[in-house]
């Protein structure tokens, strides 16, 4: 078991006290520094030093910009002091970030670190997958990727604050103000980010009078390596963080849906059944999800002959009323002689060993199993060559679990890689993104037209190229809703922008009220899936009671009928890495008047959509905090004006949902009761007042949502542009690109303007005239005007 409540303390390392001509001097012994841009107020330093540091195993894959070149970005430079300290200075020479003199880079054996000054108007965030408060002061914070139920314990795991979580990303947001810069650690090895001035003695905090305030960065092994970014804004830095990361991938639009999984469902009876009750309740879904109980045994790409005739005939069934099948894959493979996995793996040598030089053996589902080790090529393609096959036998996609790598009661640190030459060390954080990797290889290999979806439980830096996450085995009660925005909120600001927890948790029962909750709050998360433990009450939706379940389908309808916008936020950020979910101060600046930076449960979806959940058990009032714009409120029909502080009560049928001032939303048309998109077949919702000034300016594109095509220019693309003249709405659609085809738009408006004119090319225009309608599209019901 990882000891982890103990951390690095810096006065049991020696520090550089010299630095001349990229050489670093630590009691005598040299290191080699080196500090270069890497994009656009972008930083790489690294250390090294061979005798300490023979070898460096980072498969993280970033993209830093070769062609960079010195220590100076567009709007900031990077200054070496004569100690080695580090100051990231922005305009007007002003230090963001800096060393103390004589204690900025530090080392104790082969575990290392570098120090910062801790000003007392910073504020941090990121860190990638935290069960921790939002904001991250006041404490230290391991990335060791854990299997948290059984490293944690279940007790403290239900309903208490852990770390390490599922997913490691070394990476701390500094905030000063409106102004933010980021570090990112550049190491696999289990690491440490502390934003603690004070130190914990028995669990009590303990202010350090002598010290000056400092927070550091440091692993335990493995050249020592960092990035420091400049935003300025939040939204630039995490652009340019993704940049160096690489970008997540546009994930077929069926990805986007409502997903169904529980672990019990076993075959072809589940799957059929699960199909009939959405389609009988109308209930839009895309996933059918398997758990480990429809393997033989629990062996990894095998299917029990007892609830499955003929996998690929079977599925097919459920496929062709537009479901997706989606198994489990585990890394684990049963010691088993004559199962032809295990006998092909022993032939190809591609198992982890352990310091006796056999294969390294846990216990898992299976009982004793074996481990791929992903770091070395022959087991990525002999792994890619089993996902294909098995993608060749039905399944549309597949999540990734048990991949922390979690090994049962025995201690994963005897797990060897590289043929027995590298310690479990590391590659511990970076197995689950290798895996990931070549899981994707193999159903690329199977479908190299289709876009590949996986899920996965853990991962590293760098690993949202390969799969989207989920945020691991929560609990079905109101600290895991709560916790769950500032996770997934800072998850996205740490490059991976694709990720969800199960709705409405996954141990223990949901009752009415969280089930219900739950869904309002996450209905618009990135990635949405109902799951839950077999030894849990069931909770697909058509369970609770019928009031309960239409609140919910009403929301999960919406989630379809928003999927043209929350698919152009895919698409942005695929291009650009602007978050989708996002917190406040994202968009908006924290202001006396309005402080945003510890509002831990609203978010923003993309730039216009902003919710305020209730995730308080027992709560029925809330405060709400608008940012400077004028909202419309979407729960309770009608504009109010930011900044401000507004009260909310509590009600079933919806939840505080506010819709910013100048937004264009592409929305499906009408009500969508199954899985069907058409985003060709567009309600534009226009969301402008009559005093609105300016012009509101958009752009919509769309593809087949699910190949490639759209790398080979097939997409369609149109600019919009929306205007208030003397009461008249005035609209420009204009097509730059119609490759796939022509969209048919339909504004709607929540004003009855004196009129609208479709505004063409070369000054030819169109007069549009009012229809009113009655809809609970956005929870309540409300008129609403098409023009056509």
């Amino acid at each position: 078991m990882y000891l982890f409540s103990k951390y690095f303390n810096p006065h049991n390392f020696l520090f550089a006290d010299r630095c001349e001509k990229g050489i670093l001097t630590v009691n005598g012994e040299s290191f080699t520094l080196e500090a270069r841009a890497a994009g656009e107020d972008t930083y790489r330093i690294t250390v090294r030093n061979p005798s300490r540091w023979p070898e460096d195993h980072n498969r993280s894959g970033l993209t830093p910009d070769e062609s960079a070149h010195g220590q100076k970005g567009g709007i900031s430079h990077l200054e070496i002091g004569r100690d080695g300290g580090l100051s990231l200075k922005a305009r007007m020479g002003r230090t963001f970030l800096g060393s103390l003199p004589g204690a900025a880079f530090g080392v104790s054996g082969k575990a290392w670190m570098f120090q910062f000054r801790q000003r007392p108007d910073m504020q941090f965030y990121g860190m990638g997958e935290k069960s921790t408060p939002f904001e991250k002061s006041d404490r230290a914070h391991r990335f060791w990727n854990a299997d948290v139920w059984a490293d944690h314990g279940t007790s403290r795991a239900k309903d208490q604050n852990y770390d390490p979580d599922y997913i490691s990303v070394p990476y701390v947001i500094v905030k000063r103000g409106n102004t933010y810069a980021g570090i990112l650690l550049d190491n696999p090895h289990s690491s440490v980010i502390s934003v603690s001035p004070k130190l914990n003695v028995a669990n009590q905090m303990m202010a350090m009078s002598h010290d000056k305030p400092l927070f550091f960065l440091g692993a335990e092994d493995g050249p020592p390596g960092l990035y420091m970014i400049y935003g300025p804004t939040l939204a630039q830095l995490t652009m340019k963080l993704q940049r160096l990361l690489g970008a997540s991938p546009l994930p077929p639009l069926w990805a986007l849906g409502h997903h169904q999984c529980r672990w019990g469902y076993r075959g072809a009876r589940d799957l059929e059944w699960l199909a009939d009750n959405f389609d009988r309740h109308e209930f839009p879904n895309d996933g059918l999800w398997l758990d480990i109980d429809y393997m033989e045994g629990y062996r990894v790409f095998t299917f029990s002959g007892e609830h499955f005739a003929d996998p690929r005939t079977d599925m097919e069934k459920v496929q062709a009323r537009g479901y997706k099948v989606v198994p489990i894959i585990d890394p684990g493979v049963k010691k088993e002689k004559g199962y032809s996995v295990y006998e092909s793996g022993r032939s190809a040598d591609v198992f982890c060993r352990n310091s006796a030089g056999s294969e390294f053996t846990g216990v898992v589902w299976p009982g004793y199993t074996v481990f791929p080790d992903f770091s070395l090529p022959r087991t990525q393609a002999w792994w890619a060559d089993l996902v294909a096959g098995f993608a060749a036998a039905g399944p549309d996609a597949a999540w990734l679990d048990m991949n922390d790598p979690s090994t049962g009661q025995v201690d994963c640190n005897d797990m060897l890689f590289q043929e027995g030459k590298a310690h479990h060390g590391a590659f511990h954080n970076q197995y689950a993104s290798l895996m990931a990797e070549a899981t994707k290889r193999g159903f690329l290999k199977a479908r190299p037209d289709r876009r590949p979806f996986l899920l996965s439980r853990s991962g590293f830096t760098g690993g949202q190229k390969h799969s989207a996450h989920w945020t691991g085995d929560n609990w079905s009660n109101y600290h895991h809703l709560h916790m769950s925005i500032g996770k997934t909120l800072n998850l996205a600001l740490s490059g991976m922008p694709f990720n969800g927890p199960d709705v409405p948790g996954f141990g223990g029962n949901a009752k009415e009220g969280l089930f219900i909750d739950w869904y309002k709050a996450g209905f618009l998360f990135p990635f949405l899936r109902n799951h839950c433990m077999r030894t849990s009450r069931r909770q697909e939706p058509w369970v609770f009671p019928k009031e309960a379940m239409h609140v919910v389908r009403r929301f999960v309808r919406l989630r379809y009928k928003l999927l043209p916008y929350l698919y152009n936020l895919f698409i942005r950020n695929a291009e650009t890495g602007d978050a989708i979910l996002r917190p406040l101060f994202y968009d908006f600046e924290d202001t006396r008047k309005l402080p945003l930076a510890h509002v831990n449960d609203q978010f923003l979806v993309g730039p216009w959509i902003m919710q305020a959940p209730f995730t308080v058990e027992g709560l029925t009032e809330r405060e709400v905090a608008l940012p400077a714009a004028r909202w419309w409120r979407a729960d309770h029909p009608g504009w109010i004006e930011g900044p401000a502080k507004i009260t909310t009560r509590k009600q079933q049928a919806s939840t505080p949902l506010f819709i910013r001032e100048g937004a264009l939303l592409p929305m499906q048309a009408g009500t969508p009761r199954n899985n069907r998109k058409d985003l060709k077949d567009i309600e534009l919702f226009i969301c402008l007042s009559r005093a609105f000034h300016g012009k509101a300016e958009s752009l919509y594109v769309c593809d087949d949502g699910e190949s490639f095509d759209y790398q080979r220019g097939i997409r369609s693309t149109y600019g919009l542009e929306a205007s208030v003249r003397w009461g008249k709405l005035h609209l420009r659609i204009l097509p730059e690109s119609e490759a796939f085809g022509a969209v048919r738009f339909t504004p709607v408006t929540v004003e009855k303007f004196d009129g609208a004119v479709l505004e063409g090319p070369e000054g030819s225009s169109r007069t549009l005239s009012p229809q009113a309608f009655t809809s609970d599209m956005w929870g309540v019901p409300a008129t609403y005007y098409a023009w056509r």
